[in-house]
């Protein structure tokens, strides 16, 4: 097993299409399967994020919260909106295209390849708000991004979503929960 700071490489280096890309992306399941096996995972505080491909330094003795299980989300937005409501946040791939300038209101765009390549955390929904591109109202996903404060709206992205956009930029399309604990460990 590899680690970077960015992402887990799980893999057998022996089989080169096995392992992930570092920080240029990686599957939520895959990660969530990883944090199964390994225990759990540390704060940010004791393993900062870098941006950075590296050599792991994780230390079993600061894991802060483990996986107890996950599950993958169907890919129909009525099943996806009720598993935000009953589990709260879920893991997303998303492609990320049109995120990189978005400045505010419902992003939908008219064309969005459904090639993921970026995860981020789906926390909601909304019935209608205004998309710019579409010149009218549309329902939405909110999405949190890990851009920094300044990205977006206040870290968050709306994307369209509805039976006439379904699966715009990818959303629907890799969607996971996780059923995780804390330790009770002091901050």
């Amino acid at each position: 097993m590899l680690q970077s700071n960015c992402a887990i490489f799980l893999c057998d280096p022996s089989k080169p299409d096995s392992c992930d890309a570092g920080c240029n992306g990686w599957l939520m399941t895959s990660a969530f399967s990883y944090l199964l096996k390994s225990g759990g995972l540390e704060r940010e505080k004791d393993y900062p994020y870098t941006g950075k491909d590296g050599t792991c330094k994780f230390d079993k003795s600061k894991i802060d919260a483990s996986v107890q299980n996950y599950s993958v989300v169907a890919v129909d937005e009525e099943q996806i909106a009720a598993n935000l409501v009953k589990y709260g946040p879920l893991a997303i791939g998303i492609n990320a295209a049109y995120m990189q300038t978005y400045i505010g209101g419902v992003s939908c765009p008219c064309i969005c390849g459904r090639h993921l390549n970026h995860g981020v955390l789906l926390v909601g929904y909304g019935a209608s708000g205004f998309a710019p591109s579409r010149f009218k109202e549309k329902p939405y996903w909110i999405v949190n991004n890990s851009w920094g404060k300044n990205w977006g709206d206040k870290r968050y992205y709306k994307i369209c979503r509805g039976s006439n956009v379904r699966n715009k930029c990818g959303v629907d399309s890799m969607v996971s929960t996780v059923s995780a604990t804390h330790s009770s460990k002091e901050e």
